[in-house]
């Protein structure tokens, strides 16, 4: 009687290891492909020299909101677009040490002109990327609450708890996670504002711009910015294939 080879535990963890990899890299490949749009797009100085659906780039000033501005939930500053997030500390298997994790991120924007080159080009909303220095508006350690602000803004939004397992561990716990600040969390934001140079890249449409991306860079730093992202994920691609690889092979 034939008996088909028993499956190792190396031949099935090395499979899962190298399709966890390949998934990896394929979104991450994705996420930079998506970035590289910004230096891919034509640079034009108006609308007028596109084509209907073109993607293009445009640099320029922001000028005022068509309507209301947005008002930045954490700062209470006014702008045109926004991108928020709230980052937690804990450990991360990427890390050695404890790192912030995001738990928490949105992006909102209102229609606004931007002054570039020889017109004026209404950009529409919504911006789907929004690229802007960081500003860290509060921290709040694991035995703190925030302002009334940020506690109304983290019962009412979707997705993110006001509490976490690592801002509330077991007691055993705590004096380890309160020294090296585990559960910490901070709250950030990404503004662009009237007046700020910005970079757009978006899709023509009825003579307005659909924007795709918004930074306050000029493209090449924004494309940067935006890959660092998917260094992560590159790194843990390339490695559940190379551990993964070495299990099937062994």
């Amino acid at each position: 009687m034939d008996f088909a080879p028993a499956v190792s535990f190396s031949d099935v963890a090395g499979g899962a290891l190298v399709l966890v990899g390949l998934v990896v890299l394929a979104v991450s490949a994705r996420y930079v492909w998506r970035a590289s749009v910004v230096v891919r797009a034509p640079a034009v100085a108006a609308l007028d020299d596109a084509a209907e659906g073109a993607v293009v780039r445009l640099t320029g000033t922001v000028e005022e909101p068509v309507n209301d501005a947005v008002v930045a939930p954490f700062s209470g500053r006014e702008c045109v677009a926004l991108r928020v997030e709230i980052e937690e500390r804990r450990l991360s298997v990427l890390y050695v040490l404890p790192w912030y994790v995001t738990v928490y991120e949105a992006t909102a924007a209102v229609p606004f002109t931007l002054a570039a080159g020889r017109a004026s080009v209404r950009v529409a909303e919504p911006t789907r990327t929004v690229q802007a220095d960081t500003t860290i508006v509060a921290r709040a350690g694991p035995g703190e609450s925030p302002s009334d602000d940020i506690s109304a803004f983290e019962r009412d939004a979707d997705g993110v708890s006001a509490s976490s397992w690592w801002r509330s561990p077991p007691r055993v716990l705590r004096p380890v996670f309160r020294a090296v600040s585990i559960g910490t969390r901070r709250y950030t934001e990404q503004r662009i504002a009237p007046g700020d140079e910005a970079t757009v890249v978006g899709r023509v449409r009825d003579g307005t711009l659909d924007s795709l991306v918004l930074s306050d860079r000029g493209p090449r730093a924004t494309v940067v910015r935006m890959a660092r992202t998917a260094v992560g994920g590159v790194c843990v691609g390339l490695a559940g294939l190379a551990v993964g690889g070495f299990l099937l092979l062994g």
